[in-house]
């Protein structure tokens, strides 16, 4: 079978303070540690979210609070 490699663009410092930002502002809503298993997963999904094209902070809030995976 054929892997597909989708190239990712390197997140630049500026994105990463946007993204860091918003894990904070959502792990304090939240009453989550950002280092906790939920704070960890929350951070890869935004950095997902965010590569897939999601630009809007409170879209990504949004995005975040929702509960795709089952584990809130």
């Amino acid at each position: 079978m054929t892997r597909t490699v989708w190239p990712k663009e390197a997140l630049t410092s500026e994105a990463m303070n946007f993204l860091d930002g918003i894990h904070r502002e959502w792990c304090l809503a939240a009453h989550c540690r950002r280092d906790s298993d939920l704070g960890m997963t929350k951070a890869k999904a935004l950095v997902d979210w965010f590569e897939f094209g999601v630009r809007d902070r409170n879209e990504l809030l949004s995005l975040l609070s929702e509960d795709f995976s089952g584990a809130a």
